[in-house]
């Protein structure tokens, strides 16, 4: 390492630089070769993700019929509380006076 130069390695992506002190300007710039996965990993990642994603979206739709199915029942028990007989206006602030 010369005295105008400083040699630093990026957190990010581990690249090593050398830097001029003086001026702050990048001289030289090595970066870090990145392993190449094979095929049939990227395959096997992509099956996996597949999987995981149509056993959330299964989950999902199941909660949901569910959830469907409770306000149903919700409903129904209300609408057999109402007393269709009596079809009375509601009284209003209005009314009292």
């Amino acid at each position: 390492m010369s005295k105008g130069n400083l040699e630093v390695t990026c957190p990010c992506c581990e690249a090593k630089l050398k830097i001029d002190k003086k001026t702050g300007e990048v001289l030289w710039k090595e970066e870090k070769v990145k392993e190449l996965k094979s095929l049939s990993d990227m395959v096997k990642g992509y099956e996996s993700h597949k999987e995981e994603s149509e056993g959330h979206f299964n989950k999902q739709n199941s909660l949901q019929k569910e959830r469907s199915r409770l306000l149903d029942e919700m409903f129904n028990e209300a609408q057999k509380k109402v007393d269709k007989n009596s079809i009375e206006k509601p009284l209003r602030d209005m009314d009292f006076d």
